[in-house]
């Protein structure tokens, strides 16, 4: 039988998919001297649809990371076509990034003139901490982390500052607070400098990972950008903050995956550690594993040498990290119709880790949402009739979003 991958004496070597594509320049960025940067320049040279390549950077918020992987090889970059679509998308982060670093350093000191300690979780502290640049890697908003006891006030003091509620949008009354409070752990704003969102605590289920403010706050490092300071997640916690919270969203964006695996590359074998037990603490040791099952599929990253990798959770961590990589290069908007995503939260917090608590949390949260409270404003006194009515407006609401989808013609990428 003829092989097919031959004309004559030519052996063709395989096309490489947009995916692989997209992995290989990522790589080229976070790992420009790692022992397999020829075998992804070869992968590179045998990519045939960079239009692909190209919105995949784009749906995963890493077209300046790739980007920058590209210009490590000139005439690659070149030969694409697709250097002006990810200029212009890396121009676009710059100036949000910028624009985020004026309204963080303007909102850090509204809230030390308070008195009001918090962290900034991710955006520029990490980009500037392990990318070497605050603009490096994308940033879509602000993430502020307070302690409970204060989170209240600070919603005050930013609202004052000019920052507006926009999720979720309901007319507060003690009820509807407190209910709020119980089972959402942020509030979204906008204001000058785009979206914030502010975080009581790091998830919105507490039994999921439940550490007190002032312990994250001990462990916090500070990072200077242009010689402001900027305290945020010490490595351990931020590992397993940015590890669980990209499980949540069912790894759908590889920048989340882009900024673990460039921590786990910087690691030292007793730093590692550190964080094996910040897991085994939590008992999340199946989003340890299959984080790790991640980095060395799509970088090559492996943990330091001499480390112990945990044994438990490892049956679920393989189902996490087989359905999370499936997900890569399909359209976010088929994950993301009916609630997808929400209901893979509700799952897979459940199976990675099965506490009846958790479980509990998660149903009760259920039973009534923000978005009832704005579309019928009961008073305080009738909040029960919301768990009756929450089957109708979950109905309602979902009908309504299917039209408004049906009747917006889906974007086409155009072809380079």
């Amino acid at each position: 039988m003829t092989d097919p991958t031959h004309r004559g004496d030519t052996l063709r070597a395989p096309v490489t998919s947009p995916l692989d594509g997209l992995l290989a320049g990522l790589r080229l960025a976070l790992f420009p001297t790692a022992a397999g940067t020829e075998a992804d320049i070869a992968a590179l040279s045998r990519v045939v649809e960079w239009h692909k390549v190209a919105a995949l950077a784009q749906r995963h918020h890493v077209a300046s990371l790739l980007l920058r992987g590209l210009r490590t090889r000139p005439h690659l970059l070149a030969a694409t076509g697709i250097e002006p679509t990810l200029r212009a998308r890396h121009d676009r982060a710059v100036r949000r990034g910028l624009r985020h670093l004026g309204a963080l350093k303007r909102v850090l000191d509204y809230l030390a003139s308070s008195d009001v300690p918090c962290l900034v979780l991710k955006g520029l502290p990490l980009s500037q901490q392990f990318y070497g640049h605050p603009m490096a890697r994308d940033a879509l908003d602000i993430d502020l982390l307070v302690a409970p006891e204060t989170y209240r006030a600070t919603a005050r003091i930013l609202q004052d500052q000019g920052w507006r509620r926009i999720e979720a949008s309901f007319t507060e009354t003690p009820v509807r607070t407190c209910w709020y409070v119980t089972y959402v752990a942020d509030l979204v704003l906008a204001g000058p400098g785009g979206r914030l969102e502010l975080h009581q605590r790091i998830f919105h289920n507490p039994h999921y990972f439940d550490a007190p403010f002032e312990r994250l706050s001990m462990n916090s490092i500070t990072i200077e950008i242009g010689g402001v300071p900027f305290r945020t997640l010490g490595e351990p916690d931020a590992f397993l903050y940015l590890a669980c919270h990209a499980v949540g969203h069912y790894w759908r964006r590889l920048i989340w995956l882009c900024d673990l695996a460039l921590i786990l590359a910087s690691m030292r074998p007793d730093q590692f550690e550190r964080v094996a037990v910040r897991f085994q603490e939590a008992k999340l040791e199946s989003i340890l594993v299959s984080t790790l099952q991640l980095c060395r599929q799509a970088f090559h990253v492996e943990i330091p040498k001499d480390s112990v990798l945990p044994s438990a959770g490892r049956r679920r961590a393989a189902l996490i990290a087989r359905f999370s990589r499936s997900t890569w290069d399909t359209e976010h908007s088929v994950y993301s119709r009916g609630g997808f995503e929400w209901t893979w939260r509700k799952v897979i917090w459940s199976i990675v880790k099965p506490s009846p608590k958790l479980v509990l949390h998660e149903i009760s949260s259920v039973l009534v949402g923000p978005r009832d409270w704005a579309r019928i404003a009961l008073p305080d006194k009738l909040f029960f009739l919301y768990f009756l009515l929450r089957p109708l407006l979950w109905l309602t609401r979902n009908l309504e979003s299917r039209e408004r989808g049906n009747a917006t013609p889906p974007r086409r990428i155009p072809q380079q």
